[in-house]
């Protein structure tokens, strides 16, 4: 044919260079490959629509053949280059948001992991790539700093922990606070507001350290060295403590106050005006405790996708249990007791599927499982019976509901919230992709 040569099926102008018709081929082909992606999504969507009609109209609760699988024609080529590369452009756009969203999904996991557990939830943004800068000293300090999404009690928690790397994180954080040109009183209210301290002495003495010397650093020449900050800031503490506390009945008086901190300037004694309005600013206004409710595990279950009881089946020992499930935010959580705080666990719906189990016990007969696709387990926690945050070692759970039309909703609720986003493997580090319909393994650990 002259002026034009045939490759890949489809006719290429001869004036596009090599590398031009190239990329065109691979236009095509990454336009074929989305197109058979989103006609597979259609075939689950319409199978388990069916299979809801089916059991809604008694007539036809026979079984339905899953459709033929869908005939993709070849694409249409386009009239010229430019309108390949737009339409390249756009795919891009729209497979950007699909990774941005799953990294979401899975920065949102992992703040949940982290307020039960602050080791674990480190451990899973790592392991998934989601924590930028890796598990480096001032990528997680910059996680905790920042703090969305964080329980407050859970960053005093981690910061806390004797440890090489925990210590080096709590100065790394503490670096992030900018004390310059504060009173020592302003300095602390801006510290102790970016976590909850701990209860141990031992992890309040590390951070208060950590605090004195970086306020030292950043205003030089007001204490002649860090000890007198140090012991200073501890005072003003327990100051807040006597003045606000209910349960104290003898309030100290600024003469007090004035005492207890005599001689702690390198043996000599603080400026007395000093020390009055350090008293003054406390008296005035107490230290503001973080709470943790605006970033409570609690707010996580208002208007959940789908809430009820179900029975769940062991892992290790194969009883039955009755739990409260809460499916909202692509995770389903289960609770042994409605009125409970925190779940016993989480599983998250990423890389999974779900089906019906029709050979279950008739004392468990509306039963169905989430499977893991893509690798060995479900990347799931729970809480044992320590009360320790521990990782599920499942690659099924398996429920029963109490009724047919129970189950038929749950499934296809948890079938909406399961992303089947094919950037996960690549952001999680995952296994090789399955297929987006059923199938996996049966194994049960």
């Amino acid at each position: 044919m002259a002026g034009s040569e045939v490759l890949g099926g489809s006719r290429f102008n001869r004036d596009l260079t090599p590398s031009e018709q190239t990329l065109l081929l691979q236009i095509r082909r990454r336009k074929a490959t989305l197109l058979q992606e989103i006609a597979q999504l259609q075939q689950e969507i319409e199978t388990v629509t069916k299979s809801l009609s089916n059991h809604d109209n008694p007539q036809k609760n026979n079984p339905v053949p899953p459709p033929p699988p869908a005939t993709l024609a070849e694409p249409e080529p386009s009239d010229t280059f430019t309108d390949l590369v737009d339409m390249e452009t756009d795919n891009s756009s729209t497979n950007s948001d699909k990774q941005n969203q799953a990294v979401i999904k899975l920065m949102s996991l992992g703040c949940k992991k982290f307020n039960m557990d602050p080791k674990k939830g480190i451990e899973f943004l790592v392991q998934n790539n989601v924590l930028e800068g890796g598990m480096s000293v001032g990528a997680v300090a910059m996680f905790l700093y920042r703090g969305e999404g964080l329980n407050k009690t859970a960053i005093g928690d981690y910061l806390g922990e004797k440890n090489d790397f925990n210590e080096a994180v709590l100065k790394s954080f503490v670096d992030l606070h900018d004390f310059t040109d504060l009173i020592l009183v302003q300095a602390l209210r801006q510290f102790l507001w970016s976590f909850r301290l701990p209860g141990e002495a031992q992890k309040i003495d590390r951070m208060m350290e950590c605090f004195a010397k970086r306020y030292c650093q950043l205003n030089p020449g007001i204490f002649t060295n860090t000890d007198t900050c140090y012991v200073l800031s501890f005072a003003i503490i327990m100051l807040n403590t006597s003045l606000h506390n209910p349960s104290v009945k003898d309030k100290p008086t600024v003469d007090q106050f004035i005492n207890m901190n005599r001689g702690i300037n390198n043996g000599g004694d603080l400026p007395k005006e000093l020390l009055i309005s350090l008293y003054n600013s406390i008296q005035a206004e107490p230290f503001k405790i973080p709470e943790d409710d605006g970033n409570d595990l609690m707010h996580t279950f208002f208007n959940p996708d789908k809430e009820g009881w179900l029975w769940k089946q062991g892992g290790r020992y194969k009883t039955w249990k009755r739990r409260w499930f809460i499916l909202n935010d692509n995770c389903l959580y289960y609770f042994e007791f409605t009125t409970d705080k925190e779940p016993r666990g989480i599983i998250p719906l990423e890389n999974v599927g779900v089906r019906v189990i029709s050979d279950a016990p008739k004392a468990k007969q509306f039963t169905f499982e989430i499977f893991s696709k893509n690798s060995d387990f479900i990347k799931a926690c729970k809480t044992d019976s320590d009360g320790r945050v521990v990782e599920g070692k499942h690659a099924v759970y398996r429920m029963s509901a109490g009724s047919e039309e129970e189950r038929a909703v749950w499934v296809l609720c948890l079938k909406k919230s399961i992303s089947y986003s094919p950037f996960y493997e690549l952001l999680g580090g995952g296994g090789q992709g399955g297929n987006s319909g059923g199938g996996g393994s049966n194994k049960r650990k």
